[in-house]
């Protein structure tokens, strides 16, 4: 079993797994199409999403970074069919060696686990990108869930932004028409660095349970037990939830509720703490009929506050169909910015316009059913995105952290008031000059 789970974190051996995995799940698609088994090639795909899951399962770190963020896209960028099967990058995936595990609690408090708790369980309930999670009983008898970092992780992920290439390939095979997204992948390795800090995320934990928590009726965000935990091992209460699934079949009203709490998490963290929880993907989040319980805060990103007043005034500019403030704030966060590209952003303000319509008329209603990325696909199709200067680097996990809400509440059907606490959060900006 050890053999077996032994995690590589060298750039040599995980470039040999990567390239392995990107030739087959090639062969998968190729060979499909070749004989035309059906006309979307859906076979081939669902093949090569096996082989790259299996992968990125196996490799963690950055890799499975990029399989959760396209599961979080659920079926509105790939096939349902492949979509479904991303799902599973979400909740787990194969664990450490128990060498390995003992290993890192030597490293950190010089002692095995079963010595630092009084209860200690070496089967992992989940395991995820960047480490797994263990229950455990504090000494005086506290529930606590024990996240674990996997050794050398640092070195995986840097390894694996080496492989850029690499990296780029493996996204092309489902994406095809992909554009050139250098800054998107330099924007998530500084992310997953930061995620590798234990140390950093307990201190997001208790930011937010001070700053965001108290005002946010039915949100909970688990305690962190500092005495047990270190830059690769983070202790924290141990809370009890449902899965968004379960949560899915809920009353609508527990469902309306669960989902004005995520939008109003969202409006008050942007607009008003201008720091946001980036990591949407489904394992974050615990539900019960009465509150959202939010978890994982390694990806945590702080916005300027000149960036939050740009990006107000680009909103409003759709509010209020002022297509010239549009273009000026387009150009402005580094989009589209050559004077050539005029009609390109009336057209791109045509669109978006569209897309923003039904959450600006007052009332509780929900996620407009519509794709998005459908909506859009005929512009993106029509200008040539390679070689363009990609928007600033804020906007990877700001996109990141918009669909994943998108996202749970279009699952849940949850009918919300979307302009009240986003207007109160604009207000709230202006009115905190400090």
């Amino acid at each position: 079993m050890d053999k077996k789970n032994k995690f590589r974190h060298g750039r040599f051996s995980r470039i040999t797994k990567l390239s392995k995995s990107i030739m087959f799940a090639g062969a998968k698609i190729a060979t499909d199409k070749i004989k035309n088994i059906d006309p979307e090639n859906l076979s081939g795909k669902i093949k090569a999403s096996k082989e790259i899951i299996e992968t990125m399962g196996e490799m963690k770190g950055g890799l499975m970074k990029l399989g959760q963020m396209i599961s979080i896209t659920e079926d509105l960028i790939l096939p349902p069919e492949v979509a479904s099967l991303f799902k599973k990058l979400q909740k787990t995936a194969p664990p450490m060696s128990h060498s390995d595990l003992e290993k890192m609690f030597q490293s950190s408090f010089g002692k095995s686990p079963a010595n630092l708790f009084k209860e200690f369980n070496p089967t992992p309930i989940a395991a995820a990108s960047i480490g797994q999670v263990h229950e455990g009983t504090l000494h005086d008898g506290t529930k606590v869930a024990i996240k674990v970092q996997y050794p050398k992780i640092k070195d995986a992920v840097v390894a694996d932004f080496k492989n850029m290439d690499k990296l780029k390939a493996f996204l092309l095979l489902l994406i095809p028409k992909l554009p050139n997204i250098d800054n998107y992948l330099e924007e998530m390795k500084r992310s997953i660095i930061e995620e590798c800090d234990y140390k950093k995320e307990s201190e997001n934990i208790k930011w937010f349970r001070e700053h965001l928590m108290p005002r946010i009726p039915g949100l909970y965000i688990p305690e962190v037990y500092g005495e047990y935990s270190s830059e690769t091992i983070l202790t924290m209460e141990f809370v009890v939830g449902d899965s968004i699934e379960k949560a899915a079949t809920y009353s609508q009203k527990e469902k309306n509720k669960l989902g004005q709490i995520l939008f109003d998490v969202h409006m008050m963290s942007l607009y008003e703490l201008n720091r946001v929880h980036t990591d949407p993907q489904n394992g974050n989040y615990l539900f019960t009929p009465e509150k959202v319980i939010l978890l994982d805060f390694g990806s945590v990103r702080e916005f300027p506050r000149e960036f939050i007043e740009s990006y107000i005034k680009l909103i409003q500019s759709i509010e209020n169909k002022d297509f010239e403030s549009y273009r000026e704030m387009i150009q402005h966060v580094g989009f589209l910015t050559d004077e050539a590209d005029i009609p390109l952003i009336r057209e791109h303000f045509k669109i978006i316009s569209e897309l923003y319509l039904p959450y600006i008329k007052e009332g509780i209603y929900p996620v407009d059913q519509r794709n998005p990325f459908k909506m859009i696909e005929g512009f993106v199709k029509s200008v040539n995105l390679k070689g363009r200067q990609t928007p600033r680097e804020e906007f990877v996990l700001l996109d990141r952290s918009n669909l994943g809400f998108y996202t749970k509440l279009k699952y849940l059907g949850s009918k919300i008031d979307w302009l009240t606490s986003k207007h109160q959060a604009w207000d709230n900006f202006y009115a905190n000059k400090s």
